[in-house]
This record gives structure tokens, C-alpha cells and sequence, in this order.
């Protein structure tokens, strides 16, 4: 059993066996259990003469400085001959204080985080200030089934899908063993369908009168909607872009902050590079492109300017539709999108990797075929 100083960087950077247990120099009887996918923290030692193992949470939900905290007020319990006995009950959070937590190891952007508090603010007010163990109990389970039966699919999709994913993180950190009320209500058929994708409203044919009504628009927010256009970015991947992203030498925009927390980068093909040397004049490299652009505006102004009613969404669709249109693979239009395959998808996932470059002349040709669409007929 080897006693080492345990930290995050060392079990990053080391391998150990399966089913080794490592003790930790720094406090006596903390220590870690390598497992197959994920690693145990424990507290093993003795209390009054009988063994003592205690269960803390698993890394990296948890780190070792959070884990080390826990086990100190029990090895103290022990060394003082007593048992600790539920002595992890007073470690169990609120509904409230275990959400930022649970952000933080799952790496949560802050937009997704500020609309997990509504949902818990708007539909889950009298149970947030109470421990998490309320999450197990039948009167949570009563209340699931009220805010599923009187909401939108949309909004039942966001509320289940976090508290299920809360309850399967507290599980692991805490070594509970709560089952999501909402997967009891499945398995009963008391759920509602799942919503369904928003249908795109810009078609190809609304193109021409969409490009006339941006052009009338202020320079910034006319060259904020072609950009999103022109690479497929999210709403907030584009609003945030810095000048200090575009790399002139690499020919690249970098997008450091994406949704699904991959860094992303396209090269600068002729009308990337015609929106971002206009947008970049000036500007200092930590100053934004669009700073006064309202994300959530933007499309309104451009249908009171005429342009047919569109969320900014419809413009990433219609990139991905003209280029399957146009024939190119899968693999071609993730790479642009930055989007992952699935998980079972092992050639796309491990094995096949484009990179900004390899997808830059697709991505000009779909560009070109995009603003064909735009163009008035000669």
C-alpha cells in the first residue's frame, strides 16, 4: 500500500493499478481507491479497537483538498475512541449550495448555470434551502409529478434532466443512493413526451429578403448576424468574441468558450476575414467585436427592418442544410459545427480528426452557395 502525497496533479499524472489503494502522507488514514473508470476516497482506520472505512466521494467530482477537509473531522471522531457514526450527515449540502458545486465539476457555462437558478428559484422554491436527502423522499416525488404535469415539455425537459443529473452527482460525491423521482415517473409512463427540436423558420427561399433587411442595419449588428451565418456559431460563441481570438498568422478564430466545452477554431476563409478586419480596426485585443450587441435583440431588429421572422439558431441550421445538400460528409460539418459524434461512434470519436484547415475550402464553397441565395437574380 503506498503512502504518497496525494493531490489532483498526481493522479492526473500517474497510473496505478486497478484495486490500489494509495494512502496519503499529508493526513493519516485519508486515502484513495483506484477503480476501472473513477477512484474512491476513504477514511481508513480504526476506532476503539475495530476497523473503520468510510466512503467520501469519488475523483475528480471530487478533488483531494475537498476530500481531505471531509475526512478530518472523522479521523479526529476516531482518534478520540468514538465511531462516526452518520458523522457525513452534517456534510450533506442544501439543494441551493450543492448547484454551484455541481456546475463547477461538470464545468457548467455560467448562462446554463444562471438558468438552472430560475428553474430551481421558479419551480422548486420551497424544497431549495432544504438538505438534499428531500430528493429521495415521496412528498419530492409528489412535486415532480405536479411541475410535469403543469408545464411546458421544454421546461420539464430542463427540470428533470437537472435534478436527475444533480441527484446522480450528489450520489457519487456523497455515496448516496438517491433514485431521481423523475426516472420513478418514467418508469411508471406518468412523463410527458420529450419536447421537440424547434422547427427552423428562415428557409432557403426567405434568404433574398432576410440579406436585404440586414444590410439596412447598423454596421456592428449587421456584421454580427453574417458571421453567425458564414460560420455556424452559437448565439453567444459569436456575441463574445475577442479581438485577441482572431489569429492573423494562423488564420484562425478561436472560440475558447463553447457549449459543449471543446475549444473550436475555423480559418479564415475571404468573407470571415472581410467581417473580422472591419470588426478588429481599432480595437485593443482583450476589447469584444460586438460589445453593445444584444444577442437577444438582434433579430427583432432585423424583422421590423423587414427581414421574415428567424431566430438567430435558424442561421446555424441553414449552414448545416446547405452543406449536406452540397454532399459534404458528416465528419466535415461536425468539424465546422463543433459538434461531438456519439458516443458510440468510436471511428468518428477517437479515430478520425479534421482539423480548421482541413475544412476550409468546404466551408468557403458552403459560404459562397449561402450568399448565391442572398444575392438578387441578375
Amino acid at each position: 500500500m503506498a503512502i504518497i502525497a496525494l493531490s489532483d496533479a498526481l493522479l492526473q499524472r500517474v497510473a496505478p493499478k486497478y484495486g490500489q489503494i494509495l494512502r496519503d502522507k499529508i493526513l493519516c488514514g485519508f486515502c484513495i481507491k483506484i477503480g476501472k473508470r473513477s477512484h474512491s476516497f476513504l477514511v481508513s482506520t480504526s476506532a476503539g479497537g475495530k476497523q473503520v472505512r468510510i466512503y467520501l466521494g469519488r475523483w475528480p467530482l471530487l478533488s483531494v483538498d475537498e476530500a481531505r477537509e471531509m475526512a478530518l473531522p472523522i479521523l479526529r471522531t476516531c482518534r478520540a475512541g468514538q465511531m462516526p457514526a452518520k458523522v457525513m450527515q452534517g456534510k450533506i449540502p442544501t439543494i441551493w449550495a450543492a448547484l454551484p458545486t455541481y456546475a463547477k465539476a461538470k464545468r457548467i457555462q455560467p448562462s446554463s448555470l444562471k438558468r438552472y437558478e430560475s428553474i430551481i428559484r421558479t419551480h422548486f422554491a420551497d424544497w431549495k434551502d432544504s438538505s438534499v436527502m428531500v430528493l429521495g423522499e415521496a412528498a419530492f416525488a409528489e412535486h415532480c409529478q405536479n411541475f410535469s404535469r403543469s408545464n411546458g415539455n421544454a421546461v420539464v425537459d430542463v427540470g428533470r434532466g437537472l435534478i436527475s443529473s444533480l441527484i446522480k452527482y450528489l450520489n457519487a460525491v456523497h455515496g448516496l443512493s438517491i433514485i431521481s423521482p423523475f426516472d420513478k415517473l418514467a418508469a411508471a409512463g406518468l412523463m410527458p413526451e420529450h419536447a421537440q427540436p424547434r422547427t427552423r423558420k428562415l428557409q432557403e427561399s426567405d434568404l433574398l429578403s432576410w440579406y436585404k433587411a440586414v444590410c439596412t442595419l447598423p454596421e456592428k449588428q449587421r456584421d454580427y448576424l453574417m458571421l453567425i451565418a458564414y460560420t455556424g456559431l452559437r448565439r453567444d460563441e459569436c456575441r463574445y468574441v475577442k479581438c485577441e481570438n482572431v489569429d492573423w498568422d494562423a488564420e484562425l478564430l478561436c472560440i475558447p468558450k463553447t457549449k459543449n466545452g471543446d475549444s473550436h477554431a475555423l480559418f479564415l476563409t475571404p468573407r470571415i476575414q472581410e467581417i473580422l478586419i472591419r470588426r478588429c480596426a481599432g480595437l485593443s485585443p482583450g476589447d469584444e467585436l460586438f460589445s453593445g450587441v444584444s444577442a437577444d435583440h438582434v433579430a427583432e431588429m432585423a424583422h421590423r427592418a423587414g427581414a421574415p421572422k428567424f431566430m438567430l439558431h435558424d442561421l446555424r441550421k441553414l449552414l448545416a442544410t446547405i452543406g449536406e445538400k452540397m454532399g459534404y460528409s458528416d465528419t466535415v460539418l461536425r468539424r465546422i459545427l463543433n459538434h461531438r459524434a456519439k458516443r458510440s461512434d468510436t471511428l468518428h470519436r477517437h479515430y478520425v480528426s479534421l482539423t480548421a484547415k482541413d475544412v476550409a475550402n468546404s466551408l468557403a464553397a458552403i459560404q459562397d452557395a449561402l450568399f448565391k441565395l442572398m444575392e438578387l437574380p441578375t
